[in-house]
């Protein structure tokens, strides 16, 4: 969980107050399997081996929270010093503060108020007498009388927090507030310019931040640097150099850059963001390891209250709107949240709507919302770059406008619109009778969810039976959806006929656990097997939808291996899989490699 940058003190009532570290921020797992685990998934276990030891003397097992810092004997603390740690000395010792505890004896505590959370967790390490593992205390209230206390000893400022807040993994809130005593700001390395003078090695460095899917220029930093930084941070760059500049604009001032894939991000210190969102008199702080470059946004207050934005395509510009308002309360995420995922990950969500039409279910007002369906769209007050199609509806018995899938424009469009799922067709508005796979969608009702993964594996081996390949993911809601690729070879009629079919050999092997009953009476505590899904019109939330459901949990594609006892649906939220999708091969690779054969699998079937 993260804190959102304020500039002003306030002294909340209910609030607390605590110092603002300048160090690592890492989660500890205790007991004998201890390790250190950064923001971004580095495991700082080998390196900080004191705290390690540290952390195994704790008998109970329990994931906390905190910041690995280096203090001189004064108990100052400098980030450059954590950065180049090589092991404690006379001078410089090594310290794990710890502010909260998410997990304690297998229980999940994120759910639990601050205040009883930190309880747990003093009452957790003080009994340990430790100089490395520390209590990082706090104050109620009195922000204010902090702050003042945070400049004058030199800290890096305070954290301010509400004392009833629960824990958001990965999620920045506004009930968790930072103050700082000095402005700060992480920037990607971007390219450095040639040394001059005495100089060696570079002279200044060129800084970058992210803004949607594009990075840019904010400025260089050519202060701050010691003889020993300046090598260690060259021979970092180096592999990096490339002929290609990783932003459009021009970077003003710069002359014989060399130019470097934007991978390193640095944090520094400023004086203030000048009117062109620059950097004014930057000074070098460190590099920063544990933090991803995708992560890496202006941080300014104004920034994050801004309630709209205009985020550009090209060309073609997009004006989103009510980003504050929040769409998930109990877990304090915004539209603007929304927004920001659905941008990160249009590049793996636009191949599944092109050229579909979108039947929207909007819900402006967040999950809690029921909204309403919306098919047919006023063509006169769209964008002239949204693409639409009339398509005749039999229930209307008339042509209906559909917005159809194009580009990131077009899904931002409909997120802004306040669409959190996005549900096309199976089928293009080319061939609207013909759709471009059958689905099984296996929606479990009252029963264990290893049922439900049973079911998912009888269905593949069905499939397999046929010479059919099949792709599954999460619904992100209660089931799983299995696909089947045709390449729009059959058309609806005949899909859904094969799909019912499948549906009743999948029932035939489980019959005490499935259903294919529409009913829901005639179906409790079943698995039920819907084939209706394969009807003209009909949607399914595409790959990587996110579904306004509690935790914000995303359609997730799976490799088959992941479907096991082990599958949660939780698993797969907007939290982690901007993440996930970096870190794994994609699951639907060749989902539409090979069209099946319908008429030929049905030979095979029936003739076994």
């Amino acid at each position: 969980m993260m804190a959102k940058l304020e500039t002003k003190v306030v002294d909340h009532k209910g609030w607390i107050y605590e110092r603002k570290l300048d160090g690592y921020r890492a989660i500890g797992y205790t007991g004998k399997d201890a390790k250190l685990i950064s923001r971004n998934g580095i495991d700082f276990s080998a390196k900080y081996d004191k705290v390690i030891d540290e952390l195994k003397l704790i008998n109970q097992d329990a994931i906390l929270d905190g910041e690995l810092v280096i203090e001189d004997k004064k108990g100052q603390s400098r980030f450059q010093d954590i950065q180049h740690y090589e092991g404690d000395s006379a001078n410089l010792i090594l310290k794990y503060y710890v502010f909260d505890l998410l997990n304690l004896k297998e229980h999940d505590l994120r759910g639990l108020e601050l205040v009883k959370r930190k309880k747990l967790l003093q009452t957790l390490i003080e009994p340990l007498n430790s100089k490395t593992i520390i209590y990082n205390t706090h104050m109620e209230g009195n922000g204010g009388d902090l702050f003042k206390k945070a400049q004058s000893l030199g800290w890096e400022g305070i954290i301010g927090k509400d004392e009833e807040s629960t824990y958001h993994s990965g999620k920045r809130s506004d009930r968790w507030l930072k103050f700082k005593a000095r402005n700060s700001q992480e920037a990607i390395i971007c390219g450095y310019t040639a040394p001059s003078g005495s100089r060696k090695y570079f002279g200044a460095l060129v800084l970058g931040i992210r803004e949607g899917s594009n990075i840019r220029y904010i400025g260089n930093c050519g202060t701050g640097f010691n003889d020993i930084g300046l090598k260690e941070l060259y021979e970092k760059l180096r592999p990096l150099e490339m002929d290609e500049k990783p932003f459009k604009e021009k970077a003003h001032q710069i002359t014989k850059v060399t130019w470097l894939r934007p991978e390193l991000v640095c944090e520094v210190w400023y004086a203030e963001w000048t009117a062109d969102g620059h950097l004014r008199q930057a000074v070098f702080k460190g590099l920063r390891t544990d933090k991803d470059m995708e992560n890496v946004i202006m941080e300014t207050p104004e920034k994050q209250m801004a309630d709209e934005e205009t985020i550009a395509f090209g060309r073609t510009k997009l004006k989103v709107t009510h980003l504050n308002k929040i769409f998930w309360k109990q877990e304090g995420i915004t539209k603007g949240e929304l927004i920001r995922y659905y941008q990160h990950m249009a590049d793996w969500i636009v191949p599944y709507l092109k050229d579909k039409p979108i039947s929207m279910r909007r819900q402006p007002n967040g999950i809690e919302d029921a909204g309403f369906f919306q098919k047919d769209v006023d063509v006169e007050h769209l964008p002239a770059w949204i693409k639409t199609e009339p398509l005749h509806s039999e229930s209307n018995d008339k042509d209906i406008n559909y917005i159809i899938g194009k580009d990131a424009a077009t899904l931002l469009y409909m997120v802004n619109l306040g669409c959190i799922e996005i549900n096309p067709w199976l089928s293009s508005y080319k061939k609207p009778d013909n759709p471009e796979f059958v689905v099984i969608d296996l929606d479990p009702h009252d029963v264990p969810f290893t049922e439900a993964v049973e079911a998912a594996l009888k269905t593949k081996e069905i499939f397999d039976r046929m010479h059919l390949d099949v792709f599954i993911k999460t619904s992100g809601s209660k089931g799983l959806h299995i696909y089947c690729y045709l390449g729009a070879k059959y058309d609806y009629d005949f899909v859904k006929m094969f799909a019912e079919y499948t549906a009743n050999l999948i029932h035939q092997k489980l019959p005490d656990t499935t259903s294919v009953e529409r009913s829901p009476a005639k179906r409790k505590n079943k698995i039920y097997i819907d084939f209706l899904q394969n009807r003209r019109g009909q949607t399914v939330a595409c790959p990587y939808s996110v579904r306004p459901k509690p935790g914000a949990t995303v359609s997730a594609p799976l490799h088959w291996h992941e479907v096991n006892d082990e599958l949660q649906l939780s698993n797969y939220t907007i939290y982690n899989m901007p993440d996930r999708v970096k870190k794994i091969q994609d699951p639907w690779k060749n989902l539409t490699s090979k069209p099946g054969d319908l008429k030929k699998a049905l030979g095979l079937i029936k003739g076994k």
